[in-house]
């Protein structure tokens, strides 16, 4: 019952704007003065064609506006696309500028010292952990690399010794791995000693003389004393300490190579006779 009621309204809107319509197509345009009976039905009609107006008008905008989110919609997910692509671009460049910039650096060390014969590979493996104290490069026996090579960083920094070849690749045991030791020279004093790794990242220098005058900032470097060259950037002193009773005193050296971030290394092929 009541959805025939509803029927029957709706039948009566759509009968009133029938009326409304045909009423306006009978008057439009039309020279002359309406009737009283026209001027009655309109005034009657009138109100009903303006809500009839709004009602309409309502309907086109609602639908409007559906096409309009549709079109928002459409335009937001090509607008995200696009900027997904440009931030991967960016990232990409970011990567090429720190490589070319590393490779620059790696250029210039090797231009800066032709008395190095020195030859660049990439790292393409390490062991577990955060540090670089077991690693693999990407040069072997084809290359000319040995076993005893030393191995710099970028910048020249000690970074450690070829252990294992293989056709075309090697292992790299780094200083600040505890089975590592490097001879070793505090340039301002000249006092010598051993380094070798504390497998926390860090190194220590140890056999120092105990009327040493090592102090904290101090820069140590290779000694020339073993197979490696002379004059190789091992790392900088942060502290030096003696233990009670002991016959050497001992400092705590920070590495000059940052062992978190390596990428590119020098082989070093010439040995003890650079340097000098």
């Amino acid at each position: 019952m009541p959805r025939f009621f509803r029927n029957r309204q709706l039948i009566l809107v759509l009968l009133i704007a029938v009326a409304l319509i045909a009423a306006m197509a009978y008057t439009y345009d039309t020279e002359r003065y309406l009737t009283k009976a026209e001027s009655v039905i309109g005034s009657v009609f009138t109100p009903v064609g303006k809500v009839f107006y709004r009602m309409t008008n309502g309907i086109s905008d609602f639908f409007s506006s559906i096409r309009e989110i549709g079109t928002l919609r459409a335009t937001n997910e090509k607008l995200q696309k696009e900027v997904d692509k440009l931030r991967k671009e960016n990232i990409e460049l970011q990567e090429l500028k720190n490589e070319n910039l590393r490779l620059k650096e790696a250029l210039d060390f090797k231009t800066e010292n032709p008395e190095l014969d020195l030859k660049l590979a990439s790292i393409t493996g390490k062991n577990p952990g955060n540090w670089f104290n077991i690693f693999t490069i990407d040069r072997g026996k084809r290359d000319g690399i040995k076993p005893g090579m030393a191995v710099l960083d970028e910048k020249g920094n000690m970074v450690g010794q070829v252990t294992q070849v293989g056709d075309n690749w090697a292992k790299v045991l780094a200083i600040i791995d505890r089975d590592s030791s490097v001879s070793a020279v505090d340039v301002r004093t000249r006092d010598n000693g051993i380094v070798r790794g504390d497998s926390q990242g860090g190194l220590v220098m140890i056999y120092l003389p105990l009327d040493a005058e090592v102090l904290e900032g101090d820069i140590i470097t290779t000694s020339g004393m073993s197979r490696f060259p002379k004059g190789l950037v091992i790392g900088k002193v942060e502290k030096v300490t003696k233990e009670p009773g002991a016959l050497f005193k001992q400092a705590l050296v920070k590495p000059a190579a940052d062992f978190e971030r390596l990428e590119y290394v020098f082989v070093v092929f010439n040995m003890t006779e650079t340097g000098k």
